[in-house]
């Protein structure tokens, strides 16, 4: 997956508006919630394999974290 394919995926999964970059930091978004939350762990699931932890999704603190979750975990 690609970056930019990684940023539509997350704009969609949290229904924002707000224009997202790999150096968007998850605080600054107001969608980044606890919905937003299991919703990424559920999209990590299908695209991982299940293999991104709960715990480090919770450290991550820019997209670019999240990105490379998802991406390591294969």
């Amino acid at each position: 997956m690609t970056e930019q394919m990684f940023l539509e995926e997350m704009t969609d999964l949290m229904d924002t508006e707000e224009e997202l970059s790999m150096d968007t930091a998850l605080s600054d978004i107001e969608e980044w919630d606890s919905l937003s939350h299991v919703a990424f762990m559920a999209f990590a699931a299908t695209k991982a394999g299940g293999k991104v932890a709960p715990a480090d999704v919770k450290e991550a603190q820019t997209m670019r974290d999240l990105y490379e979750l998802l991406c390591g975990a294969k």
